[in-house]
């Protein structure tokens, strides 16, 4: 599986920013109420963050550990376990959470930005919980791009793989 493509998840934040901004612009000229988002919204994304780090954590510490083994191998029992679909679901949570930080990130990140511009609302009733909102998806799409990685393979040691060998003929 190949790592996420961080410029595809930038792109999708800037075009996020646009559908965002342009979402409440065009409801404000044909004079529709904006929809603003709550501080439920930016609880619900923090609390998928920590979901994520909570299952992410024991996985770094296998993979450090599988580290340390490679450069020093031990006859020592393993200190950190994690099985295999965990391990798997743990990955596609972060790739998971980091499309969606990304879209969520960018939609609130073009209504903030439309609101502060315009001066459209108050600041604590609308301004201050779309900002929190769009850093809360921001920091969601990270943390998800960091887990992730922390689950990457190390590269093999040279020697050619099933599907490398079938490949070359």
């Amino acid at each position: 599986m190949r790592p996420l493509n961080v410029p595809i998840l930038l792109l999708i934040l800037v075009v996020g920013a646009g559908f965002g901004a342009q979402l409440l612009e065009t409801l404000s000229t044909r004079g529709y109420t904006l929809p603003i988002a709550g501080w439920l919204t930016t609880l619900v994304l923090l609390i998928l963050a920590g979901v994520l780090l909570i299952y992410g954590i024991p996985l770094r510490r296998y993979m450090l550990e599988s580290e340390e083994r490679r450069t020093h191998p031990s006859l020592a029992p393993r200190r950190h376990q994690i099985d295999l679909p965990t391990a798997f679901r743990t990955v596609m949570l972060a790739r998971a959470c980091a499309y969606t930080g990304a879209v969520v990130g960018g939609i609130f990140t073009g209504q903030a930005l439309f609101l502060l511009v315009t001066g459209t609302g108050d600041l604590l009733g609308a301004t201050l919980p779309t900002g929190t909102a769009a850093v809360a998806g921001l920091a969601l799409g990270v943390l998800g791009v960091v887990v992730e990685r922390w689950g990457q393979l190390p590269p093999d040691d040279g020697e050619g793989s099933g599907e490398e060998a079938g490949a070359s003929r």
